[in-house]
């Protein structure tokens, strides 16, 4: 369409014209109203400076003054009366010889002889960008003053200034520029280049925030911005490589359930609860969940990883503590901002398995026996007879599709120098890759800041989330009554039995209960919504200029439902699936917590000082309930009120605890140059007995910054070095998550007594508790230095810790009595260490019109056992405990098996190997030879005895963690890569995903291919003789370093391209900018590990692949 620009031009002049008019009016009305405000000013001989301050507070304007002329030191000494503000200023500038006139939001203080002498001229300039481009909303000031103004959408400004003024010119990501004024110029041209704000970079620290470079604790901290557009559902997957000292694994690609387990410097504890080694994870404060958040929403996390930083939160922080910030409002007029994306998922990994006519034929090998005859494998081969001799893939119709996946986010921020808001909508949606299985998440958050009077302001966060995760589901025979075990038959059974019959009709299965493509057709379903709201409620009050007295209020309430709904099923032959089933259990959780908080912080010449001092109540209460049905008429109404009440089941219960704590932190530094900090906190938990009920944790940290020494500043040689700091901390945390009643003797109710010749329902003390149970407790060392180079060109990072917990909850072997047959609960019998060192180099430059970075981190820990303690007899090879990944001196979650040499060859190659008849009775060629490594002597015997000829093979717990960074702008094109992987780190494939014709499981092609060959037989083959395997633990699968596998991998995480539009077309369109990208989450993998299986999962059980996904997106906000 051809544009009428004369047209246009006219339609905008007018407009213009209108908009003056309206402006001019406007800021006329503004002054009458500005000179008219009310002034109250209480207090004799306070400074004039003292005065501005109070003026600019009641008023909303700022004033502007000349600093080398007006002696701001002068006392007033006279009280101001709820005064207008004209007669106000009239007062304190009497006798000054200087005036005043209010220009917009500014109160600009002249000299008398000046403004009469009219020495103020007007400038006008433009602030571009390295590349040229206008930079909109640059900060334009005359230093030394409030007189100022903001750039506009051309980048142009126009300021009022006296002669020889200095001008600052700064925006966000850019280094500050300053400019002299000469008498005769009056249009400038302004250039400012990128900072890397490496130097005045601002970490969240407990209860508040500190300059970076004045941190003396170990904090890694990444920016919102860099989490920013990822498809990741969950938040703890898009941490994964980004710093050092935190290690994410992902266990499972599951649609809502595939968040990332998420270690500090190692894992801290073992046994007992499943979260004793979780990270305390606050939002804005509050504990919460990373997966329920909106990516979009986050300002910035930061990971305390060491004692001085997390001391702070006591009994929770002994994993670290990990703090969210969420977005707050701008100053500014509303601005509104959208990012969605669209793509598909597929399966990073997924085995493959030999076709039936193949299984039949290897089957027959494996037994010795004609189980199939040469006549069914050739039926099973040309597909002939489907019916019956099938070769169905039962994996490939369970993982059936490539699953959509959507995300959009829309913000909406503004308000003004009182009131300022944060207005987000979120909404997500992830398809599984099997039928019927799909996440959906909602989030809504408010932030809203308002200054009630000078000096108090209200902080309000309200945010709710509503998450629905839906699966289907089995027969609940054989174990199919969940999603996870549909998959597990499906990776366990090969498909001779077929899925559905020519007639349409679902096939029969090994079973007579069907097969997993039929159950998930079936109506048969699993749905899982949980609703959550938050209130978070923060008054911060400043009696005086260097206190803050603050108070925080915040409600959580969480509901939570699961119905599992088992249908009636038609099968082939008229067989069917009944009764039908439905299981509903509903959940609810209140979360309420109180803290007050006093921080005051004073800087006098070159000393600065703080003191934070804090309470804090936590509680939190659970309730649930449950019931079942079955019987139902129809599949129609998966309603318990439907169902037959003959066999109806209800069930509920509760569980609440509550902590309450004071704590306090003290702080000092010299000039920026030396930094000491202490922490303590004083924690009463109700998760423990009345005499252990308390404990207290301290910390205290020191740092140099050497870089800020004279001898460093003095010597030219050594500008290029920005920052360099050494820094040491040490400190004591604790851990409370044992559980609720740890010491308690509790009674369990459903216990079945016999009276007479019936048995009659009661409650009974099943656990011998231990009432003497406390904390266990980390200790941990920390050193390290922290150094910038040219100006943040160049950073390099160096950290040392030592972390030592002890008293360590572990629930020994065995029982109290053989005749009250009571167990053991936990006890404080264990010590384990992490020690390691964490590098990270970073790098950022521009050359001509391209900017990259690039950023690497490495983390390297050592995890070892060192005692179990009590109740625990140290067995031969320094085995302890109740399982077999516990060993005296080495890492926890270790394997522990035998060390192999291939395979026997022959008759003549097992009769000249050693004795190893207690492991294999009867070995045959094609076994695997087991080493003689000790005996009862402690040296080898010629005899392989499981008592002495096991060893630690390796640990699941990785050595080496690295994450590399890399990105690059160009003209509107920008790029990002994240790699990451760990090294270090063994795994196991056990039961049918690592052993074929486990218990008539199915055979993997790797397993067929690889497998001992007697015509052609090889010493190291990948996989031993085949042979029809039990339940029971057979020779060939004990553990040992045959089955033992490299775990180590590199994965490219996340790749994304953009582009951004020119702001000039951005400008005429009115939008703040465009930008559209593309990009791949986890779409490449290297790795040794068994072909088809992703080792970041490292198991063989329950197995959902993790997703790799690939999305288009777009984001604008104007």
């Amino acid at each position: 369409m051809k544009i009428n620009n004369q047209k246009s031009y006219k339609m905008l002049t007018k407009f213009r014209r209108v908009f003056l008019l309206a402006l001019l009016t406007f800021s006329t009305t503004m002054i009458c109203i500005g000179q008219n405000q009310k002034i109250t000013i209480s207090g004799n001989n306070k400074t004039l400076l003292n005065v501005f301050g109070e003026i600019e507070k009641q008023s909303g304007l700022s004033i502007s003054y000349n600093q080398t002329k007006l002696d701001v030191n002068r006392k007033i000494g006279q009280n101001f009366d709820n005064q207008n503000l004209s007669s106000v200023m009239a007062d304190i500038l009497k006798g000054t010889n200087f005036t005043y006139r209010i220009e917009g939001n500014y109160i600009i203080i002249t000299s008398a002889a000046t403004s009469s002498k009219n020495e103020s001229k007007k400038i006008s300039g433009i602030v571009l960008d390295e590349t040229g481009q206008p930079i909109i909303g640059a900060n334009v000031i005359v230093k030394g003053s409030t007189n100022g103004v903001i750039s506009d959408l051309n980048g142009s400004f126009t300021l009022e200034v006296p002669p020889g003024s200095r001008l600052q010119i700064s925006y966000i990501g850019y280094q500050t520029k300053e400019i002299t004024v000469d008498g005769n110029k009056t249009n400038l041209t302004v250039q400012l280049n990128e900072d890397s704000q490496a130097l005045d970079e601002v970490v969240v620290v407990g209860y508040g925030t500190e300059k970076k470079v004045n941190v003396i604790g170990s904090i890694a901290q990444i920016n919102g911005e860099k989490l920013q557009n990822r498809s990741s559902p969950m938040l703890s997957n898009a941490l994964t490589g980004q710093m050092s000292g935190v290690t994410v694994i992902q266990r499972s690609g599951r649609p809502g359930q595939g968040g990332g387990e998420i270690r500090v410097r190692g894992v801290g504890s073992f046994g007992g609860e499943d979260n004793k080694s979780d990270a305390l994870v606050l939002i804005d404060g509050i504990p919460g969940s990373l997966n329920d958040i909106n990516t979009e929403d986050v300002e910035s996390i930061s990971v305390l990883k060491d004692a001085s930083t997390a001391a702070i939160y006591g009994s929770r922080a002994a994993n670290g503590v990990i703090l969210v910030t969420t977005k707050t409002g701008k100053e500014g007029k509303i601005s509104v901002s959208y990012n969605g994306y669209a793509g598909f998922n597929t399966a990073t990994e997924l085995p493959e398995f030999i076709d039936t006519w193949q299984y039949a034929t290897l089957y027959n090998e494996a037994t010795g026996r004609e189980v199939y005859t040469a006549s069914e494998i050739q039926k099973l081969k040309d597909g002939s007879d489907p019916d019956h001799y099938s070769n169905s893939r039962y994996l490939d119709e369970v993982f059936s599709r490539k699953g959509f996946q959507t995300g959009h986010d829309l913000t909406l921020n503004g308000g003004n120098a009182q009131n300022k808001y944060m207005v987000s909508f979120g909404y997500m949606r992830q398809n599984g890759l099997v039928e019927k299985n799909d996440y959906s998440r909602y989030n809504a958050r408010v932030n809203l800041i308002n200054e009630i009077i000078p000096r108090l302001k209200l902080t309000t966060r309200l945010s709710g989330v509503y998450g629905e995760r839906n699966e289907p589901t089995g027969p609940g025979t054989d174990g199919t009554d969940n999603m996870m075990k549909i998959i597990e038959f499906a990776l366990r059974h090969p498909g001779i039995w077929p899925s559905v019959l020519s007639d349409g009709t679902f096939g029969v299965g090994r079973d007579l209960n069907g097969t997993p493509p039929g159950w998930i057709k079936s109506s048969s379903f699993y749905t899982n919504p949980k609703f959550s709201v938050n209130a978070n409620i923060r008054l911060d009050y400043t009696p005086i200029n260097d206190l803050k007295v603050s108070a925080i209020g915040a409600y959580t309430y969480t509901n939570g439902e699961e119905r599992t709904y088992r249908s009636t099923m038609k099968l082939a032959d008229d067989l069917s699936v009944s009764p039908s089933m439905l299981t509903h259990k509903m959940t609810k959780t209140i979360y309420k917590t109180f803290q007050a908080t006093a921080d005051y912080n004073k800087t006098i010449n070159k000393h600065s000082f703080g003191v934070l001092a804090g309470y804090s109540w936590e509680q939190q209460d659970y309730t649930d309930l449950q019931g079942s049905r079955d019987k139902f008429p129809g599949n129609d109404l998966p309603y318990l009120n439907a169902g037959s009440p003959d066999n109806q089941k209800s069930s509920g219960g509760g569980n609440a605890w509550a902590i309450q704590s004071i704590f306090g932190r003290v702080k000092y530094n010299f000039d920026e140059r030396y930094l000491i900090e202490s922490t303590l906190r004083y924690d009463g938990s109700s998760r423990f007995p009345k005499n252990q009920k308390y404990g207290f944790f301290p910390s205290i940290a020191g740092g140099w910054r050497i870089s800020e020494e004279n001898f460093m500043k003095d010597h030219e040689s050594l500008d290029w070095i920005s920052n360099l700091k050494l820094k040491v901390s040490w400190g004591r945390l604790g851990n409370q998550n044992i559980g609720n009643y740890p010491y308690q003797s509790v009674y369990e109710l459903g216990q079945n007594f016999p009276f007479g010749e019936s048995f009659s329902q009661g409650a009974a003390i099943k656990t011998a508790t231990d009432p003497t149970i406390k904390w266990e407790e980390t200790e941990t060392i920390d050193g390290g230095f922290e150094s910038i180079f040219w100006n943040g060109l160049l950073s390099f990072n160096v950290s040392y810790f030592y972390r030592k917990t002890y008293d360590i909850l572990y629930k020994p072997s065995g029982s109290v009595s053989s005749i009250l047959g009571l167990e053991i609960s936990e006890m404080n019998t264990g010590k384990l260490k992490n020690q390691g060192w964490e590098f990270e180099i970073g790098h950022r430059n521009k050359i001509g019109e391209v900017s990259y970075n690039v950023n690497a981190n490495l983390t390297v820990i050592k995890n070892k056992l060192l005692t179990l303690g009590v109740g625990n007899v140290e067995q031969l090879n320094g085995m302890v405990g109740n399982g077999s990944n516990l060993f005296i001196g080495q890492p926890i979650q270790m394997y522990y098996g035998y060390l192999t040499d291939g395979v026997f060859l022959d008759q003549a190659d097992i009769d000249a190997w050693y004795d190893q008849s207690k492991v294999t009775p009867k070995p045959q060629p094609g076994d695997i030879r087991y080493k003689d490594i000790s005996g009862p002597d402690g040296v080898p015997d010629g005899v392989i005895d499981p008592n002495y000829d096991r060893v630690p093979l390796g640990s699941r717990i990785p050595k080496f963690t690295f994450g590399l960074n890399l990105g690059a702008e160009y003209k509107g094109f920008d790029i990002s890569v994240l790699i990451q992987g760990v090294a270090g780190v063994k795994g196991l494939l056990e039961n049918y995903a690592g052993y074929a014709f486990r218990q008539n499981g199915n055979v993997q092609v790797w397993q067929a291919e690889g497998r001992f060959d007697p015509a052609n037989p090889t010493r190291y083959p990948a996989y031993p003789r085949l042979e029809e395997l039990s339940n029971t633990i057979g020779p060939n699968i004990q553990t040992s370093d045959f089955w033992i596998l490299d775990a180590s991998y590199i994965r490219l995480k996340n790749i994304q391209l953009g582009y951004s539009l020119p702001k000039k077309l951005m400008q005429a369109a009115k939008l703040g900018g465009l930008r559209i990208y593309v990009q791949a989450e986890n779409p490449l993998t290297w790795n040794k590990y068994r072909k088809g299986w992703d080792p970041e999962i490292n198991t063989g059980g329950q197995y959902y692949p993790i997703l790799a996904t690939y999305t288009f997106g777009v984001n604008f906000n104007f």
